[in-house]
């Protein structure tokens, strides 16, 4: 029954790949899926092709939440409290492979049936856009995988051979970017793929691989560098293009937290994006609603952005950050600040009233902003377009790259992160040498070098709450982080009135878990009774730890995910990931 359960699991469905897509233009010879007039003209490879965009998840961009930018009110994801569950059943945990199939499927049969060259290159780049995109997400996920190039048959032995080394999956993820970007159409489209789309892909991927091999150094991978070349070659291609831009109206106010609220993704900036139009996606109660909004963002990540000069926020105080209370925490600060949390003043889009964070929703006192809408979207009714990849996070990786490499000049910084800076109204330009601070070199392990630190700093502000922070931990062997104390703010102490953003009225009275809330209380002040797991980081006063628990160290070889053990079970060629046998 296994066996029959995992070839159904392969079996190709032309209906289910078209199901949400209009009929044919053509008649079809057979069976849908066995008619070779399916790849004989445009009008079928786009119907067919049309399918491959529901792989693109826009929920990517909440990712955050696994990384040490955002804590939860009580219960954090497994990454963080070591509290881990194998996956058992078949296709489980990630261990998918429909989309590969469907994508080989079309791949086959458009090199076999396709005529016009020009036409067969341009949508063999776009498949294999997408098995290199999907390939990247299962060698991040798993390391070594099965690396398929064909449609396996019932009987093809294929369909039970073991795990591919990383290195030969990756190679053929870049020959495949390389194909894409080489025969996509060059006209920008932000719900479409492109060559532009094709080589800012290869830069993210690039990136995460060169970094892992460099970083993990106890796996002893080859060609760190080359990775890390062929990222900064890749989005340099993009950048002399000339065809995206820094999305600006001068008005650095605002600029940034514009970028995401607009319905339609704006162009200059946004690669690609999901319409809103196409999905229905759940975002802003999960920073609003007492029931889901359950993640704040952490002091780590606060204490990152720099003041409006330009300079390191931990140096300009002397390195005497615990004890700085929420509102002189934002004054003076990167304008990023501002427009990705709750501040002293904030309006919330679409209301006409000031508000301060609300408690309930989350326990770090930083809640959360940045693309999150109006009241009327506290349901679940978002009506803007998921970005998934813009020209800023281009420019990060250029930069890192060639920090890394050790390659970094001053032009690259005035291309780069300089331009960001000047959207966030940062009166400074970063200028070599570029000095880190004891923050930095306290929190990383993996490098001491100021360009690196810095870049990377950088790249955590700019990209804050769009899903990269884990991934950004894992290939750089961060994981230790994804344990450490994570906080919000500074509270003097328990059962006392707090005015958070000095207006002249308190909002705030927060309470130890083992005392009563008192009966006298004030009008429009919000009462805090702190959870069991919630706590002040130095006991009776401090910043607030939404989770106290103590934490297991993070062991190496939880950066890569188990495979479902039914799986290993059906195919004895597969091998666990080491470490994962320790978990019952």
């Amino acid at each position: 029954m296994k066996v029959i359960y995992k070839i159904a699991c392969l079996t190709f469905s032309a209906w289910s790949l078209l199901g949400c897509e209009s009929a044919f233009d053509i008649t079809p010879e057979t069976q849908i899926a066995e008619s070779p007039a399916i790849f004989e003209n445009e009008a079928g490879l786009q119907t067919f092709s049309n399918g491959f965009y529901n792989s693109l998840d826009f929920n990517s961009i909440k990712d955050d939440k696994f990384s040490d930018n955002m804590e939860h009110i009580a219960s954090p994801p497994t990454i963080r409290t070591a509290l881990y569950t194998l996956p058992t059943a078949l296709g489980s945990g990630g261990w998918s492979w429909t989309e590969l199939r469907n994508l080989n499927y079309f791949i086959t049969n458009v090199e076999q049936y396709t005529k016009d060259e020009e036409l067969k290159n341009r949508y063999l780049g776009l498949a294999k856009f997408f098995r290199a995109w999907f390939y990247f997400k299962k060698v991040k996920t798993f390391g070594d995988v099965p690396l398929y190039t064909k449609v396996l048959g019932t009987n093809d032995e294929d369909l039970y051979k073991g795990r591919d080394e990383r290195t030969v999956v990756m190679d053929h993820v870049l020959s495949d970017l390389n194909f894409a970007i080489e025969h996509l159409p060059a006209e920008k489209n932000k719900n479409r793929i492109s060559k532009w789309t094709a080589l800012a892909l290869k830069s993210r991927i690039s990136l995460f691989e060169g970094s892992w091999r460099k970083y993990h150094s106890a796996e002893n991978l080859p060609d760190a560098d080359k990775w890390l070349e062929e990222c900064a070659a890749a989005a340099k291609e993009l950048m002399d293009a000339n065809v995206y831009n820094i999305y600006t109206t001068a008005t650095p106010e605002t600029d940034y937290a514009a970028m995401f609220q607009a319905a339609e993704a704006n162009p200059d900036e946004v690669i690609l994006a999901r319409s809103a139009s196409q999905i229905y996606f759940y975002y802003t109660p999960e920073f609003t609603s007492t029931s889901n909004g359950n993640y704040g963002a952490t002091h780590s990540l606060i204490s990152d952005y720099t003041t409006i000069e330009g300079d390191s926020y931990y140096t300009s105080r002397g390195g005497d950050i615990m004890k700085v209370e929420y509102f002189d925490e934002f004054q003076n600060r990167d304008l990023r600040l501002k427009q990705s949390v709750v501040y002293p003043g904030y309006v919330r889009i679409g209301t006409s009233s000031k508000s301060v964070n609300d408690f309930a929703q989350n326990r770090t006192g930083y809640q959360v902003t940045k693309r999150v809408g109006p009241p009327l979207e506290d349901q679940g009714n978002d009506s803007r377009d998921a970005i998934l990849i813009r020209y800023a996070e281009v420019l990060l990786n250029y930069a890192e790259a060639r920090a890394i490499l050790g390659r970094l000049t001053q032009s690259d910084l005035d291309l780069t992160v300089n331009r960001l800076r000047e959207r966030a109204g940062v009166m400074k330009k970063m200028t070599l040498p570029l000095l880190t601070d004891a923050l930095q070199l306290n929190r990383y392990k993996r490098t001491t070098d100021p360009n690196v630190l810095e870049i990377c700093r950088e790249r955590r502000v700019e990209l804050a709450f769009e899903g990269f922070r884990r991934d950004d931990l894992i290939r750089w062997n961060e994981g230790h982080l994804f344990r450490s104390e994570y906080q919000g703010i500074y509270i003097k102490g328990f059962n006392q009135l707090i005015d958070l953003d000095r207006d002249g009225k308190y909002d705030l009275y927060v309470v130890n878990s083992t005392d009563p809330l008192p009966t006298d209380r004030v009008s429009g002040v919000q009462y805090f009774k702190l959870s069991s797991v919630n706590g002040l980081s130095e006991g009776n006063s401090g910043r607030l730890t939404p989770y106290n628990i103590t934490k297991k160290n993070f062991e190496d070889w939880e950066y890569l995910s188990p495979i479902p053990q039914e799986e290993i079970t059906l195919n004895t060629n597969l091998t666990q990931n080491p470490g994962w046998d320790k978990i019952q």
